[in-house]
C-alpha cells in the first residue's frame, strides 16, 4: 500500500525507526523503516527519513536520492518534499535541476524554509537574482521564522553576528552528553584534529605550513579524516604528519567521538564548524576537555560544548563576544595561519597566458559567485563606468556564466565585453592569474578568506568592505597583518573611491604594490614559524586552564 502520510499510532515500526534515527543508531533505524514500508506501507516521511539514514550513514549518493524521489512521488507537489529532493540534488551536483524544484516549492509555499535560503543560494550561483530588496525581503522572512536555516548559507546574505548567534543556535545539535572519563596527563599534550578538508582544498593551502611547523616534542597529534582522499598530495602530507590516522568516513558521528574518547584526546580542534560534510554532533557529544573551533567556519557554532574559537581583534573586536557561544582566543595578528614555503608567481607568458588584455586595466573578484549579489556586483559596475579602461575579470566557478554576466553588465549600462568569465584553475596556475590583475575587488557580507591571502602572496591589491560579522572582517585581517590596512574601506561610497583612485593613480598603486610584495617576507601574516608558535601557546594556556579545574574564558596574546 502507497499513501502520503499515516497516524504514527498505526505505525510503531515507523516510530521506533525515527527515535533510533534520532538517537543516532543508524543501523537499527535503517533495518525498522525497511521493515515499516514492507508491512506498515509507503509513506512520504518514511522514505524522507530513509533517505536522511541512508545520507547520514554515507550510502550511495544514488540510494539517497532514490529514496528522496520515491518520498516526493507519495506526496505529490508537497512544498516540504519538493524542497529536500531538490537539496539532495545539490548534493549530487545537479544545481539546475535542484532549481526548478526549490522554485516549485517556493511557488505553493513561499515561506518554505528549506528551498528558500537554498533559491537564494543558486540565485546567487547562476546570477540569477533581481534585486537588493528582493534578497533582503526574503533574508526578513528567513529571520523572522522558527525554522532551521544552514548558517553557512546565511552568511553571505547577513551581516549580523548577533543574527548568525540566532541561526546557528536552530542548528545546533542538542544531546545528552556522557561526562568525560578524567585521564592522567599524557607525556605530550594529546590533539586531534578533525576535518573532511585534509585534500586539495583551501584548508590544507593555509595549515600545511603550520603542519610542517608544529613542536612534536610538546604536542602529540591524532587525525580524523571525514572524507579521505588518497589520490591527493596533501593526504599523504597528513598522513606522514599524524602520530595516529584515523579514516573515519565509514562511522557515525557517534561511533567518531566514541573512538576520540577512547583515545584520551586533551584538546579536539575542529577544523570543519558548519560547512560541506562537516560533523558538528561529534563535538555536541564532547570527545575531549578542551574543544576549540577554528579556521573553517567564520562564526559562531552555537554549539554548547564547544568552549573556544580562534580569533583575532579584527575579526572579533572586543565587546562583540556576546555574538558568539564560544569563548574567543585572540592571536596577536591575523587569525588565518599561512604557508610560506609556496612557490612564487614567475609571470610566465604574461596576461596573454589568461586571455588578459595588456592594454586595460584589470579589475577581478576570485570569490565564489555565491558571495556575490545585487549589492556587490552594482558597486563593480559602477567602479566600470567610471573607469572607461577596465575590466573586470569574474571567477565563474565550473558554470559557463558568460550569457548571465553580459546580461547583468548590460543592465548596468557596461559593455559586456567588459566582463570577462574565468573558471578553476590548479593552485599554482591560480597564483599565477592573479599576479597578471591590477586591483582585486573583494565581497562584503563574506569577505574573501583564502583567497584574501592569495592575493597577498600573489603580489596583488585587495579592496576590501568591512563589515559587522567576523566573515565580513576577515580580509580587514588579513590586509592589516600584511601592513596595507589602507585597502580595508567603511562604506560603498569609500569603496568606490579608492578603486577609482587607484585604477586611475598608478604612481599609488605600484607603492601599493611595492609593500605587498615586502610582505611576504616580512609580516606576520606569512611568518610561519611566528604563527604556529602563537598559535601553539593559545593551545598551552587552555589546557594548563582546564588542568587547573579552571572554567574555559576569553583569553588573548599580547602584541609584543
Amino acid at each position: 500500500m502507497t499513501i502520503a502520510f499515516s497516524p504514527r499510532d498505526l505505525t510503531p515500526l515507523y516510530a521506533s525507526a525515527v527515535a533510533l534515527l534520532n538517537a543516532g543508531n543508524l543501523a537499527a533505524a535503517r533495518e525498522q523503516l525497511l521493515r515499516s514500508l514492507h508491512e506498515e506501507g509507503e509513506t512520504a516521511l518514511s522514505y524522507h527519513y530513509l533517505a536522511q539514514i541512508l545520507e547520514r550513514a554515507g550510502g550511495p549518493g544514488t540510494e539517497v536520492l532514490a529514496a528522496q524521489a520515491n518520498a516526493l512521488k507519495c506526496a505529490p507537489n508537497h512544498p516540504v518534499f519538493l524542497a529536500a529532493l531538490g537539496v539532495r540534488l545539490v548534493d549530487a551536483g545537479r544545481d539546475q535541476d535542484a532549481l526548478v524544484l526549490l522554485r516549485k516549492a517556493l511557488e505553493i509555499d513561499p515561506q518554505n524554509p528549506l528551498a528558500l535560503p537554498w533559491v537564494m543560494r543558486l540565485n546567487r550561483r547562476y546570477l540569477q537574482w533581481t534585486s537588493y530588496e528582493e534578497e533582503a525581503a526574503a533574508c526578513e522572512m528567513l529571520l523572522k521564522s522558527a525554522h532551521k536555516v544552514d548558517p553557512l548559507l546565511s552568511l553571505t546574505f547577513v551581516d549580523d553576528p548577533a543574527q548568525q548567534l540566532k541561526i546557528a543556535a536552530r542548528s545546533a545539535p542538542d544531546v545528552a552528553v556522557q561526562p568525560l572519563e578524567p585521564h592522567a596527563p599524557h607525556e605530550k599534550i594529546r590533539v586531534g584534529y578533525f576535518s573532511a578538508d585534509f585534500s586539495e582544498h583551501a584548508t590544507m593551502h593555509l595549515i600545511e605550513g603550520l603542519i610542517e611547523a608544529h613542536d612534536k616534542g610538546v604536542f602529540e597529534f591524532h587525525v580524523y579524516d571525514f572524507k579521505p582522499d588518497p589520490t591527493s598530495r596533501q593526504h599523504q602530507i597528513i598522513r606522514d604528519f599524524a602520530d595516529c590516522y584515523h579514516d573515519v568516513s565509514a562511522l557515525s558521528a557517534a561511533e567518531t567521538a566514541a573512538l576520540a574518547r577512547q583515545e584520551q584526546l586533551d584538546i579536539a580542534v575542529d577544523l570543519k564548524g558548519i560547512t560541506t560534510d562537516s560533523r558538528p554532533m561529534i563535538f555536541a557529544l564532547r570527545v575531549a576537555p578542551v574543544q576549540v573551533s577554528f579556521l573553517g567556519f567564520p562564526g559562531t557554532t552555537a554549539i554548547a560544548e564547544m568552549d573556544y574559537m580562534i580569533a583575532d581583534r579584527i575579526t572579533i573586536p572586543d565587546g562583540d563576544e556576546q555574538f558568539y557561544s564560544e569563548k574567543i582566543l585572540r592571536l596577536p595578528g591575523c587569525y588565518q595561519p599561512n604557508t610560506n614555503s609556496r612557490i612564487l608567481p614567475e609571470g610566465a607568458g604574461g596576461r596573454a597566458a589568461f586571455g588578459l588584455p595588456d592594454d586595460r586595466f584589470v579589475f577581478a573578484s576570485f570569490n565564489h559567485p555565491h558571495k556575490v549579489g545585487p549589492s556587490e556586483f552594482a558597486t563593480w559596475m559602477k567602479i566600470l563606468r567610471e573607469v572607461p579602461q577596465a575590466v573586470l575579470l569574474f571567477y565563474s566557478g565550473k558554470a559557463d556564466l558568460g550569457a548571465a554576466l553580459a546580461e547583468r553588465a548590460q543592465a548596468h549600462g557596461v559593455e559586456p565585453s567588459r566582463v570577462l568569465a574565468c573558471g578553476p584553475l590548479p593552485q599554482t596556475a591560480h597564483l599565477e592569474r592573479i599576479a597578471q590583475v591590477d586591483l582585486c575587488l573583494d565581497c562584503f557580507a563574506y569577505n574573501a578568506h583564502t583567497t584574501a591571502s592569495d592575493a597577498v602572496w600573489a603580489g596583488v591589491p585587495l579592496l576590501t568592505l568591512a563589515g559587522r560579522q567576523f566573515a565580513a572582517r576577515v580580509a580587514t585581517s588579513i590586509l592589516s597583518t600584511a601592513g596595507v590596512p589602507e585597502l580595508s574601506t567603511v562604506s560603498t561610497k569609500d569603496y568606490v573611491a579608492k578603486a577609482v583612485h587607484l585604477a586611475t593613480h598608478p604612481e599609488d598603486l605600484l607603492a601599493l604594490r611595492q609593500k605587498i610584495s615586502a610582505a611576504r617576507h616580512g609580516s606576520p601574516l606569512f611568518d610561519t614559524k611566528r604563527w604556529t608558535r602563537d598559535y601553539e601557546a593559545l593551545l598551552q594556556m587552555c589546557y594548563q586552564r582546564h588542568r587547573a579545574g579552571e572554567a574555559p574564558d576569553h583569553m588573548s596574546l599580547s602584541d609584543g
